[in-house]
């Protein structure tokens, strides 16, 4: 990475990893690859999503049309950036395949019992 570039990142988030508090990488560990050339890149070590079950669900809601994950995420969790603890207690990476089927019921979690782990598997 450029010298310029990360003195910038880390000087604003200490290792260039997330700060959010909401964040489902907050916390990731900063990893560095060396390319062939010498080039050095930064990423966040791979996040393992948790087992469903693990969250502890208030309620169950029925998709409507025009629901997006990130709305659902603010009126229940209270911040749409929350939108990967829905999909992670519904079992699933893709937040749109939560929202594409009208009727279908997602699992709404308890936003204060994120469990030990689950922001880093």
């Amino acid at each position: 990475m450029n010298t310029a570039l990360q003195a910038i990142i880390q000087s604003a988030a200490g290792t260039g990893g997330p700060t959010d508090p909401s964040s489902r990488y907050l916390g990731t560990p900063i990893e560095m690859l060396t390319l062939p050339d010498g080039t050095q890149v930064a990423y966040l070590q791979r996040r393992i999503i948790p087992q469903a079950q693990i969250y502890t669900s208030v309620q169950n809601y029925a998709v409507i049309d025009g629901d997006r994950l990130d709305n659902l995420a603010f009126k229940f969790l209270g911040d749409p950036i929350l939108f990967w603890m829905i999909c992670d207690a519904n079992g699933v990476s893709d937040p749109d395949s939560l929202t594409n089927q009208i009727g279908s019921t997602i699992l709404m979690p308890l936003a204060s019992a994120i469990p030990p782990g689950a922001r880093n598997g």
